[in-house]
């Protein structure tokens, strides 16, 4: 007997269906002609009290707040569920990206081995490391515990996604630094935690971010929280820790490999930039209440931003510490200028040049 062809289909964020009639039906207005996966499997995969289950019952974690809690944020959108990730990631093309991420660094760190770079090292800069290296991972893991609190309340499936995934991406970003730091081992001796966790505590340089990664915890508004660390402080100080000290310091002493924990962090950057700017365009275009979101962003803006700022012109004093030294005036113009492009394509450019 003749077998029917079997129907496949690719797991990216631009497949369509097929031309099912069971699968044509939907509860949602797909973006395109017709729903993609990842509109598929993230669109109404848990339920709301704004779509589906409106008859009353019973949804809430502690009685008083429900699962779908409009007082959650100030923000005020006519239909969250609007939002689209422009990459389109669920959850296995997340973490196909992120397994490539990871072996990218195992690569780099193998053939540094095979090929003896670490030899090449400068005992001053391998001491920098050993102060430096692992403190970047308390200011994850704290962005890490603000974004995945974050992640409960907003208000669709898609942006929960999208926020999940990022805390995600930060957690595994401190493992990383972590991980790096015991394959240095073999290679320099130990690089204690007890250290670094030290100059996070104590450090002046590090004490402006610290205090803004410790004030995160007190956001309950978690689209205030998304303003605060994507639009003010991963802008600034994120791209300062990932670029211009992971990358540039480094290179300019001759460490060939710490860089590329620095470019996985910038690729991942990138996504996390571009869902913001995604986010912002809903928020700020809201017909009804884009003037209502207008100046509560501008009034998070103007609290939040020169924080940031000063928590990145503080770094100065670890970069001055590495042994070949970046110029940091040039460091501070170029995340500037990024960070501008990025608050243009997020609709704040003219609120964040203000503040800044």
């Amino acid at each position: 007997m003749t077998q029917p062809p079997v129907k496949t289909l690719d797991d990216g964020a631009g497949a369509r269906r097929g031309d099912d009639t069971e699968r044509s039906f939907n509860y949602f207005t797909p973006r395109k002609r017709r729903a993609s996966v990842y509109e598929d499997v993230t669109i109404d995969t848990q339920p709301s009290i704004h779509r589906h289950v409106d008859r009353g019952w019973q949804l809430s974690f502690d009685g008083v707040h429900g699962v779908w809690s409009d007082d959650s944020t100030r923000l005020e959108v006519a239909d969250w569920t609007d939002f689209r990730d422009p990459a389109g990631w669920w959850e296995r093309p997340f973490y196909q990206v992120g397994a490539q991420h990871e072996r990218q660094i195992e690569n780099a760190v193998r053939q540094a081995t095979s090929d003896g770079l670490f030899t090449d090292f400068d005992p001053r800069w391998v001491e920098f490391l050993r102060q430096n290296l692992q403190v970047p991972a308390f200011v994850q893991h704290g962005l890490w515990l603000a974004v995945a609190s974050s992640g409960r309340d907003t208000l669709s499936d898609t942006l929960t996604h999208a926020v999940v995934m990022q805390a995600a991406l930060k957690q595994r970003f401190a493992q990383s630094l972590v991980l790096y730091a015991l394959d240095l081992e073999p290679h320099f001796g130990p690089f204690p935690m007890d250290e670094a966790r030290q100059r996070w505590l104590e450090h002046p340089a590090w004490q402006p971010a610290r205090a803004y990664v410790e004030r995160l915890r007190t956001v309950v508004d978690w689209g205030e929280s998304i303003v605060a660390i994507n639009l003010c402080f991963e802008p600034i100080v994120g791209v300062l820790i990932q670029r211009e000290l992971g990358m540039r310091a480094a290179t300019a002493n001759g460490d060939t490999v710490t860089p590329a924990i620095g470019r996985v962090a910038q690729t991942e950057w990138q996504w996390v930039h571009e869902w913001t700017a995604t986010f912002m365009d809903l928020v700020l275009g809201d017909p009804e209440h884009g003037e209502h979101n207008q100046a509560l962003v501008a009034g998070w803006v103007a609290d939040w931003l020169p924080q940031a700022m000063d928590a990145g012109r503080a770094l100065e004093g670890i970069l001055d510490e590495a042994p070949v030294g970046i110029d940091f005036g040039a460091a501070w113009e170029r995340t500037l200028a990024d960070a501008r492009t990025i608050w243009d394509a997020a609709g704040i450019g003219e609120l964040a040049q203000v503040t800044a």
